[in-house]
């Protein structure tokens, strides 16, 4: 895999680790009672920022590998969990088949 194809893709991947920790800590939170309205803020915009992020990272994946932009930007954007597994899938499907 190139360099600039991997970094990519690791930048996408910490990324939805962290939109992960942030609705985990978000959901664990409310469990128990009301938790304060700083806290909420805080994660609710971790959440935007790394998902923002996300997209952004996958998209220019989509451009370094030459695909088509409108229709990935659909599937990840709008299909956000979908889309994106599915493109990391495929660029690391064909990372595998070119190192073979």
């Amino acid at each position: 895999m190139k360099a600039h194809i991997k970094s990519g893709v690791e930048y996408a991947v910490i990324t939805l680790l962290v939109a992960g920790l942030c609705i985990w800590q978000l959901i664990s939170s409310t469990q128990d009672g009301e938790p304060p309205a700083g806290k909420i803020v805080l994660l609710g915009l971790g959440i935007i920022v790394s998902c923002s992020m996300h997209c952004v990272f996958m998209m220019q994946l989509v451009r370094r590998t030459g695909r088509s932009f409108w229709p990935w930007f659909v599937a990840v954007v709008i299909f956000w969990p979908i889309g994106s597994a599915v493109l990391l899938a495929l660029l690391l499907s064909e990372a595998d088949a070119a190192e073979s």
